[in-house]
């Protein structure tokens, strides 16, 4: 049946495909190629200010320096372009571990993860235009004022609290056409939500329905929202398909002079040329491979790079340090009642897609993720969100999630039914206290970093996403849900037999904390929102620029020096407009005193 289900969606992925093909078709006969893309004759060029990385960060600074700057950009991405099929919601996982995404494995983890093949964890992320918010689930989220307030407060950064970025975070929200929000009758599901909201009025919870970066049925990334609109500038170039392997530093001033590109040729062999940097130098890379390529640099640890033999340029010992990770725990909940959720049914149904191909709705027109509800309050600010599919794919989701088969079985005990009713309730820590590294293995950026999360490390932790699990049963057990018919789902472990689940589990709903603990540390999951290994206050200072090396700027996820509270999109977005606001500044008064 797990392949029958898997069939259905590529058939339904084929067909909208088609139909995409034929309109890019039309649209590839009645526009140019691509404008401004590097001509790379010559071993060296020049350019004011060249940006390393496409994602969120990237695209954005770019659109940014492109339209307001009176220098040259030049946008360097490692990947190309993402297929036509990667704007639409429901196939996002079918892109991952394609060429599209780095496809990372981490560490074998030693405190979580032991459901999983080698105790590693799948890490994906985004190569091409767009990053990983072309790779992403689309979730938007608008941000927590504590979170930039803790900077302020926990880490003596008086100029990041939620005064100084709010501005920003509101510049950096989509417009209300550029996102789809999941309406409240939409389901069951979600109207169990809305009524839950007022059972739970009491809690300082705030309850949210799921909204997306689609517009009119289809991914609305930063590629759309910030790049695309600004590629024929005349003062902008790009260069895809390309590896920044080094960062050279001239000896006398310290300061970025150059970075080192790779090109692969149509032979598969490699290129190299210099590019010169005259005024700033902008790592958008990702927290694995900003620190990586620092690293490789011989920018960073100076034991760590003697240990590589790489010769130390400049000493900054916490680069690669204090990774961070949301980690997921999800439960399945089947339900007794039909028609809510997304399974063989719901997508087998000829109004299913034509009401997507015709407006951009229905179950093709987002992934499924229908509510949230998030307590930010310390000491254990937690998150609880509900994704309403009632049939898991064993195939697809064992590949993309590195899954031993017996631990998937144990958490999705209706694997074999493509018909099922059901959701996913998956609680998580918003602040975990774990921290991991990101460090090399290899001298060369071809080559993998090694990206340990250490994932439950922190004891802590662990009793966050306790509390998380018992407030989602709650919430699923509650009289706002009773009509759903739900039932929790207790995942049978082998090794966590001693503690549970027992039949008194199943009827109360309230197994110990030795169970939901061992659970955890064999069926928990990474978010994939990485950050921390270039921490402002650590690595950077506090705009951002590298201490030390004062026009090398680090401006994405690893500057977050504690996890963002949700979805962290936004709010790298938003850094980075920031950032631009300051490189302005900078080149204005340069100007003036010229």
């Amino acid at each position: 049946m797990g392949m029958h289900f898997q069939k259905i969606l590529c058939v339904g992925a084929i067909v909208i495909g088609l139909i995409a093909g034929l309109v890019m078709l039309v649209c590839h006969l009645l526009q140019d190629s691509i404008p401004n893309v590097l001509a790379t004759n010559e071993r060296e060029y020049a350019f004011d200010y060249v940006i390393v990385g496409a994602g969120t960060a990237g695209a954005t600074l770019t659109s940014l320096l492109s339209k307001h700057s009176n220098g040259s950009v030049l946008l360097i991405e490692a990947g190309g372009s993402f297929g036509f099929l990667s704007r639409i919601p429901l196939l996002t996982t079918f892109q991952q571990k394609g060429i599209n995404d780095w496809s990372f494995l981490s560490a074998p983890q030693k405190y979580s993860s032991k459901g999983l093949l080698d105790q590693r964890q799948c890490l994906p992320r985004g190569k091409g235009l767009g990053g990983s918010a072309n790779l992403n689930y689309m979730l938007h989220f608008d941000g927590s004022p504590a979170d930039f307030d803790s900077w302020h407060q926990l880490h003596n950064l008086s100029d990041w609290n939620w005064q100084h970025m709010r501005s920003f975070m509101v510049a950096a929200r989509p417009k209300p056409t550029e996102l789809y929000e999941i309406p409240a009758s939409y389901s069951a599901l979600t109207e169990a939500l809305g009524t839950a909201e007022s059972e739970f009025g009491h809690k300082p919870w705030k309850f949210r329905r799921t909204t997306y970066n689609i517009k009119n049925g289809l991914r609305h990334s930063v590629l759309q929202q910030y790049l695309l609109p600004v590629l024929k500038n005349l003062n902008l170039r790009l260069l895809p398909e390309a590896l920044v392997k080094r960062i050279n530093l001239a000896k006398k001033s310290k300061l970025a002079s150059s970075v080192l590109v790779g090109l692969k040729d149509e032979h598969n062999k490699e290129i190299e040329f210099k590019i010169k940097v005259r005024r700033e130098l902008i790592l958008c890379a990702g927290a694995y491979q900003t620190p990586q390529l620092l690293l490789t640099s011989g920018i960073g640890d100076k034991s760590t790079l003697a240990q590589l033999q790489l010769p130390v340029q400049h000493k900054l010992p916490l680069v690669g340090q204090g990774l961070h990770d949301h980690l997921n725990v999800a439960l399945f909940v089947s339900m007794g009642v039909v028609g809510p959720s997304l399974n063989q049914r719901a997508l087998l149904s000829p109004m299913n897609l034509l009401n997507y191909l015709s407006s951009g709705t229905g179950a093709f027109g987002n992934f499924g993720v229908v509510g949230h509800i998030s307590n930010f309050e310390e000491p254990l600010p937690f998150g609880i969100t509900f994704f309403g599919a009632g049939a898991i794919d064993e195939s697809s989701l064992m590949s993309i999630s590195n899954f031993k088969r017996a631990a998937f079985r144990a958490l999705f005990p209706r694997y074999y039914n493509a018909t099922q009713e059901g959701f996913v309730v998956i609680s998580s820590c918003l602040q975990p206290k774990s921290r991991g590294t990101v460090t090399l293995l290899h001298k060369s950026m071809r080559r993998n970093p090694l990206i340990d999360p250490n994932y439950l490390s922190q004891q802590q932790d662990v009793a966050c996403n306790i509390a998380a699990i018992r407030n989602a049963v709650a919430v699923v057990t509650s009289a706002a849900f009773a009509s759903l018919q739900p039932r929790i789902h207790w995942p049978k472990l082998q090794e966590c037999a001693n503690f549970g689940p027992f039949e008194r589990d199943f009827s109360e709903n309230q197994p110990s904390d030795d169970y939901l603990e061992c659970v955890m540390r064999h069926i928990g999951l990474g978010s994939h929102h990485p950050g921390g290994t270039c921490a402002l206050g650590s690595v950077v200072d506090s705009q951002l620029r590298l201490k030390g090396l004062t026009n090398i700027r680090v401006v994405d996820a690893s500057v977050l020096p504690r996890p963002i509270s949700g979805n962290p999109n936004t709010a790298i977005a938003a850094i980075a407009m920031r950032a631009a606001s300051w490189i302005l500044k900078n080149e204005l008064q340069d100007a003036t005193v010229a």
